[in-house]
């Protein structure tokens, strides 16, 4: 007798969008996977699956993470989309660049420049 395979369900886009806040609001406190099991007392293995959609929490879980984060579970759970990121990003950077050169002067710049070289050889690659 063959083995059946689960089928996989698919998740409401809340799901999605928790998943993509929750990896978000951990890297931004430079939190792994597994600290912030720990922390919530639950497996990696189940922030993984979290994190990427692949399940969806209980209520006292995301308030277990939110906790764990330092944030709310209204953090965590955001009514709709996030904005494009890459083009949130870019505007912040460019953001940060431009006040960065009319506030730093020639030694700023002598250590700014060899960072940018590096970082454009790397975005190059």
């Amino acid at each position: 007798m063959a083995k059946s395979r689960k089928k996989r369900v698919k998740q409401e886009e809340c799901v999605t969008r928790f998943a993509a806040r929750l990896k978000e609001v951990r890297a931004s406190r430079g939190m792994t996977q597994v600290e912030l099991a720990k922390k919530a007392q639950v497996t990696a293995s189940y922030i993984w699956r979290l994190e990427s959609g692949g399940a969806a929490p209980g209520i006292d879980l995301v308030e277990r993470l939110a906790v764990a984060l330092g944030t709310t579970t209204h953090d965590l759970l955001p009514l709709t989309a996030p904005p494009d990121t890459l083009a949130l990003l870019q505007e912040q950077a460019k953001s940060l660049f431009e006040r960065l050169l009319k506030a730093t002067d020639r030694e700023g710049l002598m250590m700014l420049n060899p960072l940018l070289a590096r970082l454009l050889e790397a975005a190059e690659r």
